[in-house]
């Protein structure tokens, strides 16, 4: 799953990037307003860590925006407020502009991931599929099925199919989908991105994940001519 945390401590994102990345977590990090913004526009995420005390834009704004559509790609995302303001006015405040949950500061990191896990869940209750015309993703099982066929993916093959199945018909750029996927830094000349994309399409089909010269991938959903 693909995390923002939003915070302006870096001793804490450092702690808790390591902590969510042992658990298999991809996170992106927003150290102020602007940068949550930006990354809120141009990424879908399963699930947002948000600070309140933020420089250059308040966090209770960007949530405000966020539960108002101005960030299209996660306005449903769940949202789960982590601030030194632990007053009940202000955890009233929160979970009024559309706040998921709430944990103050400090905290045990086990509570942490306890309520990260709770909010993932309660996002694919009744589901834990995801199905773009005739392919399938298992969320848990990390399968993927095609009609008929089934295919047990590599946690690096899992994570690039539910980027693209997630978005159908949006274009990823190479770089943007090394960030999806990966915790490493790779160079723009690595062809890891191209290596994967060829091992989706041979169970998903040659049509299945367009290339759009100079702009990236999509996945397009016609599964023709494996």
């Amino acid at each position: 799953m693909k995390l923002l945390l939003v915070e302006d401590e870096p001793l804490l994102v450092e702690t808790i990037q390591a902590r969510l990345s042992k658990q298999n977590y991809l996170v992106d990090i927003a150290l102020d307003g602007e940068e949550a913004e930006y990354a809120l526009k141009e990424f879908s995420y399963d699930l947002i860590l948000l600070d309140l005390g933020l420089p250059k834009r308040p966090g209770l704004v960007i949530l405000d925006s966020l539960r108002k559509g101005a960030f299209l790609l996660n306005t449903q995302t769940p949202v789960l407020i982590l601030t030194a303001r632990n007053s009940w006015q202000e955890r009233v405040e929160g979970l009024k502009k559309g706040a998921d949950d709430y944990l103050g500061k400090p905290f045990q990191y086990e509570e942490l991931l306890a309520r990260i896990e709770a909010l993932l869940r309660r996002k694919h209750a009744g589901s834990n599929t995801l199905s773009v015309a005739n392919v399938v993703l298992n969320l848990e099982t990390k399968q993927l099925c095609i009609g008929e066929q089934s295919y047990s993916l590599t946690l690096t093959e899992f994570r690039l199919a539910y980027v693209l199945l997630s978005n159908p018909e949006k274009v990823f750029s190479k770089e943007a989908l090394l960030a999806r996927i990966s915790d490493q830094h790779y160079d723009r000349e690595s062809n890891v991105i191209e290596v994967y994309i060829r091992k989706l399409r041979k169970m998903m089909g040659k049509q299945a994940i367009e290339t759009l010269r100079g702009l990236g991938y999509r996945f397009c959903g016609e599964q023709n001519d494996k």
